[in-house]
Order: structure tokens, then C-alpha cells, then sequence
């Protein structure tokens, strides 16, 4: 039964994430198509971009809230509907006004009620411990398999099928699907009880008595935002942000710009997005491993957004070809690991009880670094006039993203926690 259970979540949990790629993975593959079709210019679309990941890092704060409140699955149903909603408006209006409203409104709203932050709860809260850093895990890769499936799809597709087309079908994708949690929803109490979790924990922690870390009980400090760190996990999630806007809404026509625009590629294209999804997945299944041994999570970070730097400046000192896919495997490698790590700092910081508003905080500077990032984006690429300015740009918040991380690893060592020694500092 324990075992149905876990298998049915982490289903769940990998086809909300894999459909949930498709609100983003339009986005960016039509991205040249949009500008034509709303007749805007390049950094007034990016900026839309970076807008939509503010727009989604405020929702995550929201979405964690009321998973904390009202449960997961509510949400889940809810971001389903809000895409379904979102395609409808794009493939019935010609109005660039109407998209940003609906891009901004719903489908960030649905990004957010989709991904990183409910799906964790849901685990959280339906796993017995011992199962749910694999579980997440597994989950994840979701994103990952969408990548690998779907955008080169996409790229197939936007020679074919008009931008009101594709969001008619997508519409339609989301409205069927909204069925699946609106029927979980209904049967949790027979199939998903939360009783079985619940118990499941007890006896794990019976047969093998721990102690209760203060981290756990103590209630959220006054000025939480304050604790470094609370700051310093902000800061090197944001360098997430940062690369994961890049991915969205400049690589591909940075790729573009790299290969000239000639007939290769898309195929290029298609296949560096290809090798940076299942770089994903195994990158996600390597770094769930390690963070299961009990590795310093800080210092992993630090690892991973190294290796993300020197990546990004080879692509930016190297633009060749051969360039593309090797990119597209050695950032894939780190792609979701930020996530993953972050995802348990946001829990062991405060305690698991503030975990989605924690989560969803994170999330929150998460999205601001990627709508300075748009934005910047767009303006370093219309007043130089190439991308590379924006690739070593990124790869500079890098760096910054991985002091960040490696002064968490020394806090911990020393300690201190920035509240007079009141909350231990204990990654786990």
C-alpha cells in the first residue's frame, strides 16, 4: 500500500511537471514568432518575459501559502484551470495587451499552482521521509522529460501551426487535464489518505528515536527575512533565476545568432534543448544521491553554479557550433540540482511547518533576478548588438551565486544562524 501510494505521487507529480513545461516552452521556442505577430520589438517581449517570472515568483509566495493552508491538490486543480484559461484568451484575441494580461495573470499564476513549490508539499506531506528526497527527484524530472519531448515540438511546430492555433490545442490540452486532479482531489481520502503518511512517519521515527532539532517547533521569527541564512539561500537562488530566464527567453535566439541563422539551426536548437533535458534528469538523479549521502548542501551549491559559470563563458568565448550541444548536456547537469538543494534548505532553515511560504519566498527573489535578467537581456542585445555581452553577464551572477553559497557553507560551520544563536543551523 505504502508503496501504491508513493508511486501514484510521484506519477502525479511528474505529469503536473512535464505539461507544466509547455506554459513556458512556447513561450520560448515562438518567441522570433511573437514579435512578428504582435508586432513588438525584442526587448519590449523579453521584457514580458522577465515580467512573467516576477509575476510567477510573487504567485510561488501565494501558491505557498495556500498549500500550507488548503493542501496541494487544490492548487494543482487551480493552475490547470488558470492554463487552460490563459491559451484560450491568446488563441481568441490578436491583442498584445490581451497576451501580456493573460501571460502575466494566468499563465504565471499557473507555472507557479504547477511546479516546484505544490508538487514538493504534495510529496512532503503524502511520502514517509526516508522516500521523499528520491521522490522529488523523480517528480522533477518531469521538467526534464519536458524539455527533452517538447520543445523540439515546439520548434517542429512553429513552421507549421500559427501562434492562435497552438494555444486553441493547448487550451483544450489543459482543460482535459484539469480532470485528473479534480477526481484526486475527490477520491484522497480513499485511495491518498494522509493518515497512512502520517503513521508511516510515527513508526519510522519510533523504531528509530530522534531527536527534535529546535528548528522544527520554534516558531517563525519576527523578522525572518532577516536570519543570513534566509538572505545568503536568497541570494545564490537567485543566480537560478538568472540562468533559468536565459534558457527561457534569450538562448534560443542567442543559438540562433550563434549559428547564423542558417538552415542548421533549428536542428541545433531542437538538440542542444534535447541533450539539456536528459542532462537534466540525470544531473537531478546524481545530485538527489549525493544530497542523500548528507554532502554540505551549501558547498553543492557552490559546485553547481560553478560549473554553470565556465559553461556559460565556453559558449560565450567559443560560439561555435559544437558549442550547442555541449552546453546544452554540462548546464543540464545542473539545471534542476539548484532546485532540489534549495527545496531542502527551505525546509531545515525554519522548520518544515514554514516550508511553502519559505519555499515560495525563495522563489520570489528567484523571479526578480529573472526579470532583471530579461530586461537587462534585452537591452544589452539591441545596444551591442550580439549576445554575448548577456552570456558573460549571466555567467557573472554566477560567480556571485556561488560566494553566496560557499558563505552559507562557512555559517554553518561557524554556527551562527544571525539570530544570537537561537535557531541551529542544521541543512538536512
Amino acid at each position: 500500500m505504502r508503496a501504491i501510494q508513493t508511486g501514484l505521487v510521484v506519477g502525479y507529480g511528474f505529469i503536473v511537471m512535464f505539461i507544466s513545461t509547455a506554459i513556458k516552452g512556447v513561450y520560448q521556442v515562438y518567441f522570433t514568432s511573437l514579435v512578428d505577430h504582435y508586432a513588438v520589438s525584442i526587448e519590449t517581449m523579453a521584457l514580458v518575459g522577465g515580467f512573467f517570472g516576477l509575476a510567477q515568483g510573487i504567485y510561488s509566495t501565494l501558491v505557498g501559502k495556500l498549500c500550507d493552508r488548503c493542501g496541494a491538490g487544490h492548487v494543482l486543480l487551480s493552475g490547470m484551470l488558470a492554463a487552460a484559461c490563459a491559451f484560450l484568451l491568446f488563441s481568441s484575441s490578436n491583442s498584445f495587451m490581451t497576451f501580456v494580461l493573460g501571460f502575466l495573470l494566468l499563465a504565471a499564476y499557473a507555472v507557479a499552482a504547477l511546479t516546484f513549490v505544490p508538487v514538493s508539499i504534495l510529496i512532503d506531506r503524502y511520502v514517509i521521509p526516508k522516500q521523499r528526497q528520491f521522490a522529488y527527484v523523480l517528480a522533477t524530472n518531469g521538467i526534464a522529460a519536458g524539455l527533452m519531448i517538447l520543445s523540439p515540438l515546439w520548434i517542429y511546430l512553429d513552421g507549421f501551426i500559427s501562434w492562435p492555433m497552438l494555444c486553441a490545442i493547448l487550451a483544450g490540452v489543459f482543460a482535459c487535464l484539469a480532470i485528473i486532479p479534480a477526481m484526486l482531489n475527490w477520491m484522497e481520502g480513499i485511495w491518498l489518505p494522509e493518515k497512512v503518511a502520517v503513521q508511516s512517519a510515527n513508526i519510522s521515527s519510533k523504531s528509530k528515536p530522534k531527536p527534535v532539532s529546535p528548528n522544527i517547533t520554534a516558531p517563525l521569527p519576527r523578522y525572518w527575512y532577516l536570519d543570513r541564512r534566509f538572505v545568503l539561500s536568497a541570494l545564490a537562488f537567485s543566480g537560478c533565476g538568472t540562468s533559468m530566464i536565459f534558457i527561457d527567453v534569450h538562448y534560443v535566439p542567442a543559438i540562433q545568432e550563434i549559428l547564423s541563422h542558417n538552415e542548421t539551426a533549428n536542428l541545433f536548437t531542437g538538440t542542444s534543448l534535447s541533450l539539456l533535458g536528459l542532462a537534466e534528469a540525470v544531473g537531478s538523479v546524481l545530485i538527489g544521491y549525493l544530497v542523500a549521502k548528507k554532502v554540505s548542501l551549501p558547498l553543492l551549491l557552490c559546485l553547481l553554479y560553478i560549473v554553470r559559470c565556465i559553461t556559460l563563458l565556453a559558449l560565450a568565448l567559443w560560439p561555435e557550433p559544437v558549442m550547442v550541444p555541449l552546453f546544452g548536456i554540462f548546464f543540464g547537469i545542473t539545471y534542476m540540482g539548484t532546485v532540489i538543494i534549495i527545496s531542502r534548505l527551505a525546509g531545515s532553515i525554519f522548520g518544515y511547518r514554514y516550508k511553502g511560504f519559505i519555499f515560495g519566498a525563495f522563489f520570489l527573489i528567484h523571479q526578480i533576478s529573472g526579470l532583471l535578467t530579461a530586461w537587462l537581456g534585452g537591452l544589452l542585445r539591441v545596444y551591442c548588438g550580439s549576445y554575448f555581452p548577456v552570456i558573460c553577464f549571466v555567467a557573472i551572477w554566477m560567480a556571485l551565486s556561488a560566494a553566496a553559497s560557499l558563505l552559507l557553507s562557512m555559517l554553518k560551520k561557524n554556527g551562527s544562524s544571525g539570530n544570537g544563536g537561537r535557531y541551529q543551523v542544521k541543512y538536512e
